[in-house]
């Protein structure tokens, strides 16, 4: 028994191999503390957050998953909340450790990473492997053996650790695949794979894996994500007669649609913060508000935040926030911790692209079914209630 690594690299695939090696390094300059990662950046999270929730049934929306992570209360189940905060902190500790100079991977990081996903769930077993009486079925496919899940995932941390040289995007596919095909653990075994996938990409540089997330796209093409799984998994687990050939075609064009979006939305900021900073000195003031309201059109903005970005304390970004509600771009909503900006009819007039990207990349829809164009940019909706 070995694990799901045969695959025959068809045309199409080298094509966008090539593709992903040339583009995805343009990530490289996003720094956290920059501007643009400031713009992007919760939304991009809250879109990752849900959708990968989301494919295991959780209904949060981004916007009602931007409210729990800033620990805003919604009206909306404990256990969505929880399993939304859990796949939080789970990515953030997915992103400490690989960031760790010494990081290599482990069993013990894995478990981490299910543990964090699971907290205080209804099947929460702190990250252990399955036991001797714990048999796996899902669907139409049935697991391997518990017994031998401990010698599979040795097998799996041992290539992780010596695939050094593989393609980037091929190494975050098939662990993605492999753990779900071994489904080392009673539950959570999707939402690790995901975050494990997005470790790989980190470990070999790519910072803001948010904005290159499949995660949305998967929960909008639930279906096809699940059919391309049974198709190369088939009914048990058997590597050495399901070669992994469709897996990586599925994956790749999913994960060149995700780059192309990433980079339209790269490229329409240099403008549309050109277009925010003409509005301001028009209006007579500060042009160093530009990035503050540029990340108002694209999702909730905060006193933490500004505080974060401005290097101010929270007393000083508030009174910042005063003054350009003031001038007529901002408008508050809510009080005390769960006050945040929208724009004002001012600042949603202005003509951006980034903000109605940005939700694009949220829905998980194709890029070919968005024309950046004629696309309105309306703000984030309120906070719905889910049941």
């Amino acid at each position: 028994m070995t694990l799901h690594l045969t695959y025959n690299p068809n045309p199409d695939i080298h094509e966008r191999l090539a593709r992903w090696d040339a583009a995805v390094r343009r990530d490289a300059g996003l720094a956290a503390g920059g501007w643009r990662m400031f713009v992007v950046w919760e939304a991009a999270r809250d879109a990752s957050v849900s959708g990968s929730t989301g494919i295991e049934g959780n209904p949060l929306t981004p916007a009602q998953v931007e409210e729990v992570l800033s620990g805003a209360a919604i009206d909306a189940q404990d256990v969505h909340v929880r399993e939304v905060a859990n796949y939080n902190r789970a990515l953030d500790l997915a992103r400490a450790a690989v960031a760790r100079p010494d990081f290599e991977w482990t069993h013990e990081i894995v478990h981490q990473v299910n543990a964090a996903v699971m907290d205080g769930l209804p099947r929460d077993a702190r990250g252990a492997y399955r036991g001797p009486a714990d048999d796996v079925h899902v669907g139409i496919y049935t697991g391997p053996s518990p017994l031998v899940v401990s010698t599979l995932m040795t097998e799996l941390v041992s290539w992780l650790r010596g695939t050094g040289d593989a393609s980037t995007l091929v190494r975050s596919a098939l662990l993605h695949l492999n753990l779900v095909a071994i489904h080392p653990f009673n539950d959570g075994n999707g939402r690790t794979a995901r975050l494990l996938a997005a470790m790989s990409l980190m470990e070999h540089g790519i910072p803001a894996t948010e904005l290159i997330s499949i995660e949305a796209y998967l929960r909008r093409n639930r279906d096809e994500y699940v059919a391309a799984l049974r198709t190369t998994l088939g009914a048990g687990y058997d590597p050495d007669n399901h070669p992994v050939t469709e897996w990586l075609d599925y994956y790749t064009r999913v994960s060149l649609d995700r780059l192309d979006v990433r980079d339209r939305i790269l490229d329409a900021m240099p403008t549309d913060i050109g277009v925010v900073v003409t509005g301001l000195q028009d209006a007579g003031d500060s042009a160093e508000w530009a990035s503050l309201l540029l990340a108002a059109r694209v999702s909730r903005l905060r006193t933490e935040r500004v505080a974060t970005m401005t290097g101010r304390s929270a007393p000083a970004a508030r009174a910042l926030l005063a003054r350009i509600v003031d001038r007529g771009w901002l408008v508050p909503h809510g009080r005390t911790r769960g006050r945040w900006y929208a724009p004002s009819a001012r600042l949603d007039g202005l003509p951006l692209r980034v903000p109605a990207l940005m939700r694009h990349l949220a829905n998980g829809a194709e890029l070919a079914m968005f024309d950046d164009r004629t696309a309105p940019s309306p703000t984030v909706p309120a906070t719905r209630s889910a049941g």
